[in-house]
């Protein structure tokens, strides 16, 4: 199992909460079961609505061969790529334990929580058939980028960060990312290329997503945000199709549930989904924006071990069209505008849209052109 000496042997059980009905303090043995035994209604309510209810999460321990200590420990959730639920949780908001603050529940003998925090080293099977122990021998960096604050702009997309066993509440009925809009101006175009002032005044959109774990229902699956133009407050306009910003988790064999593989910005038109339709054939293979016009920057540019949880996040930023009084591509969106916004998830080649809470929004401030420049100087913001 290691390269500890007299290897030892490792030793196994599962945490969670069994059952809802009988009050474990009150029960006695030698009597066996009464009324009294019984948890109150309001309790047992609660016991159910609690997402460790039936879920379990596996305590592994590596002894060594004589029994005298123990050369690592591991408190670990269950993962399933083709799950929508989780099967295990570290507290009552469902935040995987191989997360950076379940640190104390993890110790690897002189290099505790430097090179076991993090990663999913034992999981339980679906089936209950046992358990897998994944790199025991292997050294860990804590990942250093993109963990700025992803909160700059207009706040889109607040996430759920509270759940329980029963419908609207349970994990599997949300499928929002935390997620922004910026809108800036440039003040001096000069530098661009003629490409991209042929096409832009300089005024660029920046999404950005927050990671968290995601159970899409199969590998390489995503999460994002889709944006709707409105024409009013009330009237939708998908004339134009909208814009999908995604993050999808790495589909690299042996890759694990917080190694993240790309993120795309996309232009989904009419043909593709026209919302609120709940499902449609949209992939973020699906239109993805392309070409020197737009100058698109995407952060993470390329797969990044480790980051597909909390406190990391992906960004996409594009020059917008000039003005006009329509569009033969994507939309802009400026003052005055109002936004649908949809959560998106979805995996294989179909995506599975969910409206927010709070599902539409106006561009509220002004934006001032810069003199001599052909570019908004000032940020733009949606009031929600």
């Amino acid at each position: 199992m290691d390269t500890i000496a007299l290897n030892g042997y490792m030793l196994t059980c599962y945490t969670g909460i069994a059952q809802c009905s009988i009050d474990v303090g009150t029960y006695a043995v030698i009597t066996g079961f009464t009324s009294s035994s019984t948890l109150t209604g309001t309790t047992a309510t609660d016991c159910m609505n609690d997402p460790r209810y039936m879920t379990w999460r596996a305590m592994t321990v590596k002894v060594a061969m004589l029994g005298s200590s123990a050369a690592w420990y591991r408190v670990d959730s269950y993962w399933n790529s083709a799950s929508t639920a989780f099967a295990s949780t570290w507290g009552t908001g469902l935040v995987r334990s191989d997360h950076l603050i379940s640190g104390t529940d993890n110790y690897a003998s002189s290099t505790r929580n430097s090179t076991s925090v993090n990663r999913t080293y034992v999981f339980a099977y679906a089936d209950g058939s046992g358990v897998q122990v994944n790199h025991v021998s292997f050294g860990f960096t804590v990942p250093v980028s993109n963990n700025s604050s992803g909160t700059t702009g207009n706040a889109l997309v607040s996430a759920e960060t509270i759940f329980t066993n029963s419908y609207p509440s349970r994990y599997n009925d949300n499928l929002c990312l935390s997620s922004h809009l910026n809108l800036t101006g440039t003040t001096d175009t000069s530098g661009l290329s003629d490409t991209i002032t042929q096409w832009s005044d300089g005024y660029k959109g920046k999404t950005t997503l927050a990671l968290d774990y995601i159970l899409p229902g199969g590998a390489a699956g995503w999460r994002g945000v889709c944006i709707v133009y409105y024409s009013s407050q009330y009237v939708m306009d998908n004339t134009n199709g909208s814009i999908c910003h995604l993050a999808q988790v790495s589909q690299t064999t042996a890759d694990g549930p917080t190694d993240f593989g790309a993120s795309t910005l996309q232009h989904v038109m009419p043909t593709d989904w026209q919302p609120p339709q709940l499902t449609a054939n949209v992939s973020p293979s699906t239109g993805v924006l392309s070409g020197g016009k737009y100058s698109l920057t995407i952060s993470p540019s390329s797969a990044t071990a480790r980051i597909f949880t909390s406190d990391y996040y992906t960004t996409a930023e594009w020059y917008q069209p000039k003005y006009a009084s329509s569009y033969s591509g994507i939309a802009r969106y400026g003052k005055d505008d109002y936004v649908g916004v949809f959560c998106v998830q979805g995996q294989s080649s179909t995506s599975y849209f969910q409206a927010p809470a709070t599902p539409t929004a106006k561009l509220s401030s002004a934006a001032a052109f810069a003199t001599g420049a052909i570019a908004l100087a000032s940020a733009a913001y949606l009031a929600i």
